[in-house]
């Protein structure tokens, strides 16, 4: 066999092996993306995206009503998917009505009192069918529009708990479970055990075709 064959035989055997070698580090790294699926699918909660007033903004003419605006639909639940309720320092409730939800945003009729903080509370079932509440404060600095009542309208269903910073803000980056970071510390030995593999081939295939006969 001429020197000229065997190392047309020699290429394509190392071409089939680095071809081999090239899919099992794919793999691996498609392996190591998949592990971070469930962490980043936990965050699926609808979060708050903005809302007029704005939070800790001050407004100087009174709103006729609150607006939430959420990253995603907000689940009507037969008219009873939303709660906002909109109160004072002193804890009165300054809501005219109960909230009405219309695709990604929910808003109260207000009808505001005296200068001062407000906080609104609120409770809705974001897409994903789970309920997420929170709340935000903005100051009033006009006339007095409202008497407000102590406490909210019945109809409308009861006090929420505002849970701290569930729904405020857009979901931070997911952290690294223990099994992704096993399965990244694996592909990660693949990769390099794929890569010297490649490089002794080459060189094997080298030096067999600078030692074959002419």
């Amino acid at each position: 066999m001429s020197a000229a064959r065997r190392s047309i035989r020699v290429d394509r055997a190392s071409r089939s092996a680095i071809s081999a070698l090239l899919g099992g580090v794919v793999a691996a790294l498609i392996a190591a993306a998949l592990a971070f699926v469930p962490a980043t699918g936990a965050s699926a909660h609808d979060y708050l995206v903005s809302s007029t007033p704005e939070a800790n903004s001050t407004v100087a003419e009174a709103p006729s009503a609150v607006t939430l605006t959420f990253d995603d639909i907000v689940l009507d639940e037969g008219g009873h998917g939303a709660l906002v309720q909109v109160t004072d320092a002193s804890g009165r409730n300054f809501e005219t009505g109960c909230a009405s939800v219309e695709g990604r945003e929910v808003s109260v009729p207000v009808a505001l009192g005296a200068a001062g903080a407000y906080r609104v509370t609120w409770q809705v079932v974001s897409a994903d069918g789970h309920p997420v509440s929170d709340s935000l404060q903005f100051t009033y600095r006009g006339q007095k529009v409202g008497a407000g009542r102590v406490g909210p309208i019945a109809k409308c269903g009861t006090t929420v708990a505002a849970p701290k910073a569930q729904a405020t803000q857009a979901p931070e980056q997911a952290s690294i479970s223990p099994t992704a970071i096993v399965i990244i510390a694996v592909a990660g030995g693949i990769v390099v055990l794929a890569l010297v593999a490649v490089l002794l081939v080459v060189v094997l295939s080298a030096r067999k075709r600078n030692g074959a006969p002419s």
